[in-house]
């Protein structure tokens, strides 16, 4: 039986040589357009993948450069309100020897004017403020803004 169908494959091949060599390149054909569909199909496909891949890289790029500006002008602002602070302390630190200076033959007997213990008096409300809410926060008599500043 195998014999047979062998013969008779044969016999069709010799006797229909143009149509099977036709029917062989248009199955080749098919078989190449199709792997060659899939390869393009792939190549897009990670193409897609690496430009999604490359967007989400530059928004994390931009969310860091973003991230890191505010940072800076946090540390600015920070530095900014540390001279303020610097400053205040410098002309709160003067005012204090003025008064003193004033009174400085009344303290031999350790008598003070009323002036200068109320800005002593002031003076340690500020610093326990500004050490309880912060150098930069917003009670009144810790660091001040830089709109209340004098420059």
């Amino acid at each position: 039986m195998i014999s047979t169908l062998w013969q008779f494959v044969k016999r069709f091949v010799i006797t229909n040589k143009q149509y099977f060599l036709l029917g062989l390149m248009l199955i080749c054909s098919y078989r190449l357009g199709v792997n060659d569909g899939k390869q393009t199909t792939k190549q897009e496909y990670m193409a897609m993948q690496v430009q999604q891949s490359a967007d989400a890289l530059n928004q994390f790029i931009d969310g860091t450069k973003q991230l890191t500006q505010a940072a800076n002008d946090a540390s600015r602002a920070l530095s900014q309100q540390l001279v303020e602070r610097k400053l205040y302390d410098e002309q709160s630190t003067q005012a204090l020897q003025e008064a003193l200076n004033k009174t400085s033959d009344s303290r031999r007997d350790c008598v003070f004017d009323n002036s200068v213990l109320q800005f002593i008096d002031a003076a340690r409300a500020r610093a326990v403020s500004a050490t309880t809410d912060g150098i930069a926060s917003d009670t009144v008599g810790t660091v001040r803004s830089a709109s209340k500043s004098k420059k």
